[in-house]
């Protein structure tokens, strides 16, 4: 079987890994226009390819980056299940797309320049520190972190599980992986299990559950800190979408990780600036 043949006969199987008939069928539409451009003789930078095919049809940044992730994620799950015996994604990434409704995202670097600016020695900075791991690798809701209670969350031997009360109080289990020491410390302090995971007050007193506005001041503060300009506690969820998208997480699984109802919403945090 040539390249296509073997691909037509994985799509089935990749899309029944889709829990949701939203997801499968925006997955399909964009695979059956891949397999439907594929040429016969394919280079190895075949996705490379079908990126420059997709933005000499004039196609925006933001439809660019959705359609080769979905191939992305297609062809990386093709390889694995020994559909084809070639890599052709090893040094992809998706393009980051135009400046649009979405906030600036950071970089790798200015997150991790970021969550090491609060004073850890304090029981104030532990927290903010938390909170900023929340939101810029575990993609959490400003609502999702206040919501937290102590018994939400989890230490494991390499990651940190949170049980999270999204919208519609809807329940979704969100894995973040390392930080525990960051999380024993800060919950240490907390004797109640049931206890609000996040306290906020005036004049150095936590009185009550930490607010949105909070949250929203504290990560002004501290992104002023570590000469950060332009961003939000909005813009941290934004960093971990594009971060997981980078890294290879296929969309679906960023779509339960947000708690978004559709892998079409999700795709709308691809539309990050350079």
């Amino acid at each position: 079987m040539d390249l296509r043949e073997q691909l037509e006969v994985a799509l089935p199987r990749f899309l029944r890994r889709c829990d949701a008939s939203s997801t499968q069928l925006a997955y399909k539409r964009e695979l059956v226009r891949f397999l439907a451009w594929l040429q016969d003789d394919p280079t190895e930078e075949l996705i490379f390819d079908y990126q420059d095919h997709l933005r000499s049809r004039g196609l925006g940044s933001t439809t660019v980056r959705w359609r080769t992730t979905v191939v992305r994620a297609f062809l990386q799950f093709a390889e694995r299940r020994k559909y084809i015996n070639q890599s052709l994604v090893d040094d992809f990434k998706p393009p980051r797309g135009k400046t649009g409704f979405a906030p600036r995202v950071l970089t790798q670097a200015e997150l991790d320049r970021l969550i090491a600016t609060p004073d850890r020695r304090t029981r104030r900075g532990k927290r903010d520190a938390l909170i900023l791991v929340l939101l810029g690798v575990g993609g959490l809701r400003v609502g999702d972190v206040c919501r937290l209670n102590v018994e939400d969350i989890t230490p494991q031997d390499e990651r940190v599980v949170l049980l999270v009360q999204g919208k519609r109080k809807k329940e979704r289990v969100v894995p973040i992986p390392g930080y525990l020491d960051l999380v024993r410390g800060y919950l240490a302090s907390w004797p109640e299990a049931r206890a609000p995971m996040f306290l906020g007050g005036h004049q150095g007193r936590e009185l009550k559950r930490l607010t949105v506005s909070g949250v929203n001041y504290l990560v002004r503060q501290q992104a002023e800190a570590a000469v950060i300009a332009g961003i939000s506690a909005h813009s941290l969820r934004h960093t971990a979408a594009s971060l997981a998208v980078e890294e290879g997480v296929p969309l679906h699984r960023l779509r339960d990780k947000l708690g978004h109802s559709s892998v079409l919403v999700t795709s709308r945090y691809l539309h990050i600036e350079s």
